[in-house]
């Protein structure tokens, strides 16, 4: 799948959930009974539907940049936020009554315990920690002319322009 350099997702995850997502991933490719050009995959859920429809219009069937910041972590936080994890959007699916309405391998097992409250659920392929984090800070809403503030937090999903 090609990725569009037209914008970027910024989104915060929780981190037990980021590291619980590298396990879901480990465990689709171990798994006997998928395919093998089968691409391991992670859904993550969110209330932001909005977000994830702009994404969907503006993506044209092309995979979108994902920059996470791992919210909720554990140990010491720097004083400039930074994107720390990232990914490859590929669609979001309606939710069901609240939960996923595919498969629950494709779910953290970190998420089992979740509220059944999601309005719709983000897949990301190729999730991974960065090599060296991104300040927050350096990065720009999709169409905004300035950078985000030095201690921007994101409280949900927003378009950025590409990094």
């Amino acid at each position: 799948m090609q990725k569009t350099h037209a914008f970027a997702i910024l989104v915060p995850v929780p981190e037990e959930h980021l590291l619980s997502g590298l396990e879901t991933i480990a465990a689709q490719l171990d798994a006997d009974d998928l395919p093998p050009n089968h691409v391991p995959k992670v859904a993550f859920g969110s209330m932001d539907f909005e977000v994830f429809g702009a994404a969907e219009k503006l993506r044209s069937g092309q995979a979108v940049e994902v920059l996470i910041y791992a919210s909720h972590a554990k140990g010491d936080q720097p004083l400039n936020p930074q994107v720390t994890w990232r990914g490859l959007y590929v669609g979001s699916v309606g939710s069901r009554r609240g939960r996923y309405p595919g498969k629950a391998m494709y779910r953290p097992k970190s998420t089992a315990t979740d509220s059944p409250t999601w309005a719709v659920f983000w897949e990301v392929q190729g999730l991974e920690p960065l090599k060296m984090p991104l300040s927050i800070g350096s990065l720009r809403g999709k169409d905004k002319k300035t950078n985000y503030q030095a201690r921007f937090l994101p409280d949900g999903p927003v378009l950025i322009e590409f990094p």
